[in-house]
This record gives structure tokens, sequence and C-alpha cells, in this order.
């Protein structure tokens, strides 16, 4: 196993393997960022600066802070930068970043819970399973030591705009491998505290690995990888993420929709997909027109089905005379077993009746079927048994015949 891997990696292929394809085997480039994707760069950006001069002794106030954020954001703005949420502007997320950034600050400063270790360290690291060995890399947004605690602290900052539980976050796989990473770099790590912080709800949550979950963590992965490198197709699957995907414009599932979405109206219009689908669209509309009808036909038929049978009663006929054609009228009259939709409880005592008697293996349920194939060889006696939860039937059906 010869690859690198890592967290975003494993759970591109678990999201859309068509997306793993294209980023890790062809080795594609994404065509557009996300407003989210840049707002949460910028807000890491900011952070790492104001805790790289907090390790060296200089702690920078808000306004600075706040004004190094618009400054990473003016530099590195692009075009490229997508808004998907059409509700929602490009100001409205500098906003959100700014608003992060300000509560972070004023829940913090002066900076001196911990002592700051690393900001934005990239690490490298094995996993290990017996025989098997993979390769993996991360970056840990800020690692901390707790002098008073005697404790290591690996930081992670999320624009998230949604809240995991404790539950979320003690079964997340991310900075649980970061934690074997830090083991494998200063092997006193043995207790690390994993701190998730979710800055649009100014919320922080912690959580803690036992040697036991790491070692079935490290199992896990190795697994995880397995299956990766067996894989040998790659389907695309669709999801509300895919609006997130810089990959849309190759995607068979997206790459027409959004080729259309370039086209003025009257190239749109021509266009030979377009027109396939609109004559589509255009035959499943008769068809439902047509099943209209037919319904309506259906019903008006069943009225003169009800006034044939009338009129075949009052005259003491079976066959009705018309102009090129002559209907037939029949009426049988039979005894059923019950179907459970009809007489609920007879269903149910003709069941238990059948599994005292033992003979409910031979049949499975309770049904005509079963009253008909079974019954001659039950025999008379047990006819009489069940007699009582048996119904009447009446079958009425018309036979349209020409002359």
């Amino acid at each position: 196993m010869g690859t690198i891997y890592s967290i975003s990696r494993i759970g591109t292929f678990g999201g859309c393997r068509l997306r793993y394809k294209y980023q890790y085997v062809d080795h594609l480039k994404a065509d557009k960022e996300t407003i989210e994707a840049f707002m949460g760069s910028r807000t890491h950006e900011a952070l790492e600066e104001l805790y790289g001069f907090v390790k060296n002794g200089v702690i920078k106030p808000r306004d600075w802070l706040l004004a190094r954020y618009d400054d990473l954001w003016d530099k590195n703005l692009t075009p490229a930068v997508k808004v998907v949420r059409s509700d929602y502007t490009e100001d409205d997320y500098r906003r959100k970043g700014r608003k992060c950034l300000d509560d972070y600050h004023d829940e913090y400063a002066p900076f001196d819970q911990a002592k700051v270790v690393a900001t934005e360290k990239e690490i490298s690291f094995k996993l290990k399973d017996g025989q098997d060995e993979i390769s993996f890399r991360g970056i840990i947004d800020r690692l901390d030591w707790d002098d008073k605690e005697k404790i290591y602290e690996i930081h992670d900052y999320k624009t998230s705009g949604s809240l995991p539980t404790q539950e979320d976050a003690d079964g997340n796989d991310q900075l649980g491998l970061y934690h074997l990473a830090v083991r494998s770099l200063w092997p006193d790590a043995d207790r690390v505290k994993l701190i998730w912080h979710y800055l649009l709800f100014n919320k922080r949550i912690e959580s803690s690995r036992t040697p036991e979950k790491l070692a079935e963590l490290e199992k896990a992965m190795i697994l995880k990888v397995k299956e990766i490198e067996a894989c040998t197709h790659y389907p695309s699957t669709k999801s509300a993420l895919c609006d997130w995907c810089g990959f849309q414009d190759i995607c068979p599932e997206w790459k027409h929709p959004e080729a259309m979405k370039k086209l003025p109206e009257n190239e749109y219009l021509k266009d030979e997909g377009v027109v396939l689908v609109a004559r589509y669209a255009e035959l499943e509309e008769k068809k439902k027109d047509l099943k209209n009808e037919i319904e309506g036909l259906e019903a008006e038929e069943a009225k003169v089905e009800e006034a044939a049978f009338a009129f075949a009663k009052k005259n003491g006929v079976r066959v009705i005379d018309g102009p090129g054609f002559q209907l037939t009228v029949s009426e049988k009259e039979e005894t059923c077993a019950p179907m459970k939709k009809e007489d609920e409880a007879k269903w149910t005592a003709l069941r238990d009746l059948l599994i005292r008697e033992g003979k409910y293996t031979e049949v499975s349920t309770v049904n005509n079927y079963m009253l008909n194939s079974r019954l001659p060889g039950w025999g008379k006696a047990f006819y009489d048994k069940i007699k009582a939860f048996l119904i009447t039937r009446i079958t009425k059906s018309v036979y349209l015949k020409k002359k």
C-alpha cells in the first residue's frame, strides 16, 4: 500500500466513488471552490496567524484579527469561488466569517489556556495491523500542551452550519487518527484531548480516545483502504452534496445540465438533448391525459355493466342483443375463504383453527387457492369444522362479443 491516505480522501470515497476517481485516480483539478470552503480557509488562516503570534508571546487585539481576515478575503477571492445557495450573497458569508472570529476572540483572549506547540502542522504517520501498513497524512489546525493538566490538545476549527452531538464527536475518525499521529511523534502522548471549535455556534466540543478505541480505529482504517485499493468500479452518487462538488461539468449526472446553463435561450431550445427531454415530457403528459380518460371510461363502463345485470335479471335473460354486438352476463356464487381485508375476524379464526388442527403448514396462508387445492383431500368432516368461517362470494361478469 504505497499510496498516502488522508481522512478527506477516505471520506470522498465513501461519499461518491466517481468524485474519488476524478480527484485521486485521474488527478483532475476541481474547476471551482465553494464560498463555504473559501470562508473556512480564510478563518483558518486568520487563526493560524493569530496563534503564531501567541506562540511567540504576542497577543493581537480583536481589530487586528478582523482586519487580517478581511485582507485575506480580498487577496484570495476570485470569480471561481461559487455561491451555491441563491438566498445568500458573498458578503453574507464574509460577515459570517467575521462573526466567527469576533466571538472566538471574545471567548479565548488572551489565549493563555495552554502552550501552543504548532499551528497548521502537517503530520505523516503509519497505521499498522499485522502485516498491513498504510501511510497517512493530515494537518492539525492547532496542537497545544496543557502544562497544568499535562495533556496534549488537538484543536480543529469548523465553520460548518451544523452542530454535531457528543456521540458524533466520540465517533469521529479524523481527530482519532491525529491522536495516533501525535502519539507517534511524542511517545508520552498517552492522554490527548480532542477539541472541535464550531465557530458559527461559538461552541467547543471535547472528546478523547482510549487505547482500545484507537486500536479499533487503526484496524477500521486499514480495512477501508483495502476496500479502496480493491475498487475497479467508480459509480456516481447523486446527493445534496453535489452542488458543492467541483466536478459537475464532467460528471455524467450533471455534465449536460451544467452545459445548458451557459447557453443562450435560442441555442438551448435547439440542443438535441433538450429536444429529447421536451418530447418525452410531452408524451408523458399525453399518457397522463389518456390514463385519466380511460379511468373515466372504465367508471362509466362499470355503470353500464350494473345496468346490464339489472336488465338481465328483470327480463330473465343472459344474452342482451345490440347493434353488431351482444352482451353475455353471468353471476357465479361460490363458497370462499375470506380475504383478510374483507373479514379479518373470520380470516384470523380460520387461520387459528388450521394451526390447531396441524394443517397450516400445508398452506402457509389463508386464501381461496388453499381452500380449492387442499380441502378435497381433507374430507367432509374437516369441511364441517371450517364452514362457519367461510363466506359466500358472488362474481359477476360481462362479456362483449360480435354477432
